[in-house]
Formats: C-alpha cells, structure tokens, sequence
C-alpha cells in the first residue's frame, strides 16, 4: 500500500523541514512548499492525504487557499499560525479545519495529526467564513490561546455555550460573537437575567428565539423557580427549542450548583461548552493592540496616537474593571485631548496618571516576595530551598500561561525540553 502524502506549505525552510522529518517518521511521503503558488502547482499535479499549512506566506493568505480550492477528494488539514487571532481561528474551523496550532509548534499534537493523516480519515465539509470578531479579541498573550480555540469551537458547534468571566472582561461581546458565527440561523433574543425577570418575559424570551439563538446574560441570577420554569419550556419546545448561550461570573455555574442557588438540571444542560475569559492583567502584553482597537472605534476623525509613556502606565496597573476600564480610560482620554492628535499622560484619570512609571510593578513585587519569605523563613532554612520553592512555583505560573504545555514554555523561554520537564516534575514533587 502506497504512503500517505502530506504537502508542507510554509516558508520558514528549518521549520518545513523539521516538520517533514517528523512526518517521515510517522510513515508519510512529504512534498514542500514555500509559497501559495508552488502548493497550488503540487496541489494540480498530485493528490495528498494531508495538508500543513502556514497562514503567513509570502503572495497570500494560507486559508484562502483552502477556501479557494476545488477539492476533488478533500486532505485532512492542519494550521498553523504564528498569530492568535481570533478571526484566523474561527475562519478555520468555518471552512473544516480541525487542528489550529500556535507556533512553536508542539510536535507531540502534530504527531496525533499525522496519524490522522496516515489513516486517510473523511474530510470535514467546508462552510461559510465568519464575519469579523470584536476588537477586544486582538493579541496573543499566552492567557488567551485556549479562549481562541474555546471560542472557535464553540462558534463550529450547535450545543449550549457558558461564558464564563469576570466583569468587563468581554462576556457579552462573545456570546454576541458565537451566536453571529454559528451554523444555526433564525431568530435571537437576550434576556438579562435577575430577580426582576417574570415568568412570561422568560417563556418570551424562549419562545420568541425558538429555532435561532437566545442568549441570558448572568443566568446565574435567575430566580431557582424560572430556572425551573426553563427547564419545563424548552423541554415543550423540544426540536425548536434555541441554542442558549450564557455568561457567568468567573467562578462558573459548578460553584453556584454547590451552593445550592443553581439548578443541577439546568447546569448540566447547559455545562457541554464552556468559553473561560482571563481579566486583562493577564493580557497586559495586548493592552497596546486593544487600547489601539478601541481608540480607532471611538475615533473616526483625529486618528490620535498614543504616547509610548501612557502604554508604560498602562501595562503597570491591574485593570480591575477590565476591559471596559480600559474603554472608559480612552473615552476619557479623547474628551480630555480635545481632538489633538496624541494623548498623553496629562490626558488619562489621576488615578493613571499617578502610577509611578518604573516603580509599580516592582514595588508589588516586592511587597508580595517580603510577604513570601516571612511565611517560609525559618531559623533553619537553607537558601537553596527557598530557591527551588521559589522557582517551582514560577515555574507553575508560567505553565498555566501556556496552557499547560511545557513544549511551548520551553520554546518561549529557551530552555532544554527535558531540563523543563525536570525541574516540573520537581516542583510536583515538592508540593
């Protein structure tokens, strides 16, 4: 029996050829291509099994060619990008794209795919693209990469959603998103959930979306007799009854179910798709593209830039209205700069403009670190323990960052995959 082929397109040479041994390995022939051209010259020539395709290439857009192209007998395709924007993401699940990968590449999820590849499994059937997502989702800080694949495949799928999320962290904004870029047209609601809600403004909501969509913004809230209340409709509903999509608090619903305030029913109906949103002080490394996203959105007309020191403030403080804050912060800042064509320090709230420039981050630092050492300094402490205890608790932080995948921390950080994985497995040890 003939190998199964893969065509390679990417144009960093190393990483094609890296990806290629690998795929080797697994059994596959490969063909390279460092261009959307020479992938359409192999695509018109011969036939693959599997297809690994950068976004960023050098004449063109990596998923217009999958978009575009006639497909006899569809590859199974895998994506990969070195930005993790969300309209990428959502694009490719669109179109029948399983796998999406961030680089560096973890080669130990490429290796599921060529199996996949060897196995010629059917191909996905292709949709229509996604229309383009909210500003706030620009960026890719390492917190954000699994919210980008929750919300692609929520986005791909037809079952309930929870947005989960502190407030202003965005909620609304993608359950608004999902429910635009869903396969499932027809009508949309949204209730706003709380102690007020009646029950016939419910059974409207309910009824009045059946087929489409409603979305319940804090559901959370909903007194336990019309959580009850919406069980019974949608179950009288039943194959007309409305996707539900709906936000929460970042605790989630589990907490609520535990503290008895949620209906377990409920809950496990609507807990099958969860979309979990980082506050922005886990994002600091976006707060430029976004707090430039939404100076373009709420100025049309000046085309204000902003100052190099304000970006500085920006990143040291803690956001603790989120997104919105940060919103609020550059409406104010416009108002304040009365249509000049930069915005400075003397532009944004005193509460901003009084954060020390170089001082903020490391003085919390600090306090939190003199904190730590009162806790664990005893009268016969060594140093090199409070090191390793000190290391492998950063270490746990900045795994978490990266989605749990010591492949991708060890890239971004330049250490020895199999040091990393030592020093992890040392700091589980220690705890």
């Amino acid at each position: 029996m003939a190998a199964s082929k893969l065509l390679i397109v990417e144009d960093h040479h190393a990483l094609a050829v890296a990806i290629a041994a690998a795929a080797e390995r697994s059994g596959l022939e490969t063909r390279l291509a460092p261009s959307l051209a020479r992938a359409r010259e192999l695509l018109q020539a011969e036939r693959f099994n599997g297809l690994v395709l950068d976004i960023g290439l050098p004449d063109g857009h990596g998923l217009d060619l999958v978009e575009n192209w006639q497909w006899p007998d569809k590859p199974e395709i895998a994506v990969i990008t070195a930005h993790g924007e969300i309209e990428n993401a959502i694009k490719a699940r669109k179109i029948g794209i399983a796998r999406f990968l961030d680089k560096p590449v973890d080669f130990d999820e490429l290796q599921s795919f060529f199996e996949l590849v060897a196995a010629a499994a059917e191909p996905d059937q292709p949709a229509e693209s996604a229309p383009s997502p909210p500003s706030p989702f620009v960026g890719a800080a390492p917190s954000m990469r699994p919210v980008f694949r929750q919300i692609s495949h929520a986005c791909a799928s037809d079952q309930p959603v929870v947005v989960c999320g502190a407030t202003g962290t965005g909620r609304t904004q993608v359950a608004t998103l999902i429910r635009q870029s869903a396969n499932r047209g027809g009508p949309f609601r949204v209730l706003h959930a709380s102690a007020q809600v009646t029950e016939n403004e419910l059974r409207d909501a309910v009824t009045g979306s059946r087929g489409g969509h409603l979305i319940i913004e804090s559901v959370a809230a909903l007194p336990h007799e019309l959580q009850a209340q919406l069980i019974h409709t949608l179950d009288t509903e039943t194959e007309s009854a409305p996707r539900l999509i709906v936000t929460t608090g970042e605790e989630g619903l589990l907490e609520h179910v535990n503290e008895g305030s949620f209906e377990q029913e409920l809950y496990y109906r609507l807990q099958i798709l969860e979309v979990s949103l980082p506050p922005l002080k886990e994002r600091i490394d976006d707060i430029p593209a976004i707090a430039a996203c939404f100076l373009g959105e709420l100025d049309s007309t000046t085309h204000s830039r902003i100052d190099p020191e304000v970006f500085d403030i920006f990143t040291r403080y803690d956001w603790p209205g989120n997104l919105r804050e940060l919103r609020n912060v550059i409406n104010f800042a416009l108002v304040t700069s009365a249509g000049s064509s930069r915005i400075g320090i003397e532009h944004i709230p005193d509460h901003l403009s009084g954060i020390p420039a170089h001082h903020a981050k490391d003085d919390a630092l600090s306090h939190a670190l003199d904190c730590w050492v009162d806790r664990n300094l005893g009268p016969e402490t060594e140093y090199k323990e409070l090191s390793a205890e000190l290391e492998g608790l950063l270490l746990r932080l900045l795994l978490r960052r990266f989605d749990g995948k010591p492949s991708h921390l060890a890239a971004a950080l330049s250490i020895n995959r199999s040091t990393l994985r030592k020093k992890l497995k040392q700091a589980v040890t220690d705890d």
